[in-house]
């Protein structure tokens, strides 16, 4: 993983050398073999998917995942569909109106998502501990859970308010999966597709996708749409490769947010 700035570059090395100390060569190699193509030359295994931030080789590429393809991670996800008819209590009492936070993307222009309308739980692996204290069964669900199989990056409610399109784009790292929990699915046509399929919540299964794939969201009804979206690391990775990932987190968000700055984009 190179960037091209001497000063960051120093501190990928400096975290990569640490983290082989703690976890082991093997653990490092194929992390260290990532690239950043938004600073490095990219080279695409499948044509199809193409991350914007990291691309990390030797993972299986698919653009919807099944509950049972996922391995360790199939418990958190039971977790939380079990726990959906709670989390739609606990979420009544927010009202989209008031969440004016979009999205930080590096791939897509935030004047035209102004109607995907966010709540973050978790933000850069911070909690919002007030927030917390009024899903407390997210927050349960949450605690229980290590980063091997609930990245905390980002974890939030995510509301589509109606005639809202999320216009095609790529996700920013191949080394996560993205999961929507559906919450307040209305009737009509609203859905997502991911490479060449579309599919819609209203199973209310959690919903598992790999957003490095071209993907594209649109609620065409008059009602709100509503999911909890979570992260996962993908479940190909060693639990040494989650945690080489976890030490090298801070830093790799750090550069992320600079890099949307020099976009005019994001939250520093």
């Amino acid at each position: 993983m190179k960037t091209g700035m001497p000063e960051v570059d120093r501190m990928i090395a400096e975290v990569g050398a640490a983290a082989a100390s703690k976890y082991g060569a093997a653990a490092v190699a194929r992390i260290a073999s990532s690239t950043l193509p938004s600073y490095e030359p990219a080279t695409w295994v499948d044509e199809r998917q193409r991350p914007t931030w990291v691309y990390t080789p030797g993972l299986v590429a698919r653009p919807f995942w099944a509950r049972e393809q996922c391995g360790r991670l199939t418990e958190m996800i039971v977790a939380f569909e079990q726990a959906r008819e709670q989390l739609v209590v606990e979420i009544a009492g927010f009202d989209p109106k008031t969440m004016g936070v979009p999205y930080d993307h590096l791939s897509v222009d935030p004047d035209r998502i102004r109607g995907w309308k966010n709540l973050f739980f978790y933000r850069d692996h911070q909690p919002d501990v007030e927030l917390l204290t009024k899903v407390p069964t997210l927050r349960s669900i949450a605690e229980r859970f290590g980063p091997e199989q609930l990245d905390r990056f980002e974890l939030f409610l995510s509301v589509l308010e109606p005639g809202t399109h999320i216009p095609s784009h790529y996700g920013g790292s191949n080394a996560k999966l993205t999961l929507h929990l559906p919450l307040v699915i209305p009737e009509g046509d609203t859905a997502i597709r991911v490479d060449t399929e579309t599919r819609g919540w209203e199973s209310g299964d959690m919903m598992i996708f790999d957003d490095t794939f071209e993907h594209e969201a649109w609620n065409r009804t008059s009602q709100p749409r509503a999911v909890l979206l979570l992260k996962a690391y993908h479940p190909e990775l060693t639990v040494e490769e989650v945690g080489v990932l976890e030490m090298f987190a801070p830093l790799s968000t750090k550069v992320y947010r600079a890099l949307l700055k020099d976009k005019g984009r994001g939250m520093m």
